[in-house]
């Protein structure tokens, strides 16, 4: 019986990888800056599809906080640790703790932040939008000003009883 499965990554392998993972979402974010700071004109979908992708990007920080928390507080069991002469703290374990405490504080702002974009995704969501060279186009909105140019409740786009064909009037 052959073992189909691919070897485990080495540790460096993995710090590589989470490395590069988060240099693609670093580099990610700021190019949303780039592509936004002209205020490209969006259709509100388009809108919409960022907003919940921020949201759900946001939405996963407090997971990976606590994570990297998490590691931090294991490398005191697997690795020797020593303060380089950049830091006022020479204790690395007061380092870590210290380290895990700013980790654990994301959560809360991370979440407040997950809920404004995630709010403001479903209010986007929910607007229909008609580009208005295309509303003037097919309705001039000006000379008409009593029209609405939403769509009909169902009441109004049903004859009434009297107008459909075959019928002769009120009932009497």
């Amino acid at each position: 019986m052959t073992n189909n499965q691919p070897p485990m990554d080495s540790p460096d392998d993995r710090g590589a990888e989470l490395s590069d993972c988060a240099h693609q979402a670093e580099t990610a974010v700021t190019r949303l800056v780039h592509l936004t700071i002209n205020r490209p004109s969006l259709t509100l979908a388009e809108v919409d599809v960022v907003l919940a992708h921020l949201a759900e990007t946001v939405a996963a920080l407090p997971q990976v906080a606590a994570q990297l928390g998490d590691i931090l507080d294991r490398s005191r069991d697997t690795h020797l640790l020593a303060m380089d002469d950049m830091s006022a703290t020479t204790d690395p374990d007061l380092a870590i703790d210290t380290a895990r405490l700013h980790l654990k504080e994301v959560r809360g702002p991370a979440v407040q932040t997950y809920r404004h974009l995630d709010a403001a995704r479903n209010e986007v969501a929910h607007i229909r939008a008609t580009p208005l060279d295309y509303a003037h186009d097919t309705l001039d909105v000006a000379s008409q000003p009593d029209i609405d140019v939403r769509d009909p409740r169902p009441e109004d786009r049903q004859p009434s009883p009297a107008a459909r064909p075959g019928t002769r009037g009120p009932a009497r």
